[in-house]
């Protein structure tokens, strides 16, 4: 127990999650704004379009901080659980969004938000394992 204390602590001390933590609070700002009119209309998707580049940013940033710039072999496994968080923050999002005027719950919402995730963090975590392995 003291030892993942330690961990912790560290991980805390170096502040490699500021940046998803910062980029998780601003979705959860821009969520929290009712009835939106962000560009609705362009194009029949758009706000999928939306939600996809929002979490694909946020699922590159937790890719950053599970992988970080180096030791980035040590810490793949940590990478799966971070990633698994970026998706259940998708859905409570989009749970918070049903109790906010003019906005919705909606499935395919959060398909974009988990498939952005996803993709964000592959791409990231394949570029840094590139970096860090010989």
């Amino acid at each position: 127990m003291q030892n993942l204390i330690a961990r912790m602590a560290r991980r805390v001390r170096g502040r490699e999650w500021l940046p998803a933590a910062l980029w998780a609070a601003a979705i959860l700002i821009v969520s929290s704004i009712p009835d939106p009119d962000f560009g609705a209309g362009l194009f029949p998707g758009c706000d999928k379009v939306a939600h996809f580049i929002e979490y694909s940013i946020l699922g590159g940033l937790i890719g950053l901080w599970a992988l970080g710039l180096s030791r980035a072999k040590q810490r793949a496994p940590r990478g799966g659980w971070l990633l698994a968080a970026a998706i259940l923050f998708g859905g409570l999002d989009e749970l918070h969004q049903r109790f906010i005027p003019g906005r919705s719950m909606e499935f395919w919402d959060f398909m974009a938000d988990a498939t952005g995730s996803v993709t964000g963090f592959l791409v990231w975590s394949r570029w840094l394992l590139r970096r860090a392995l010989p």
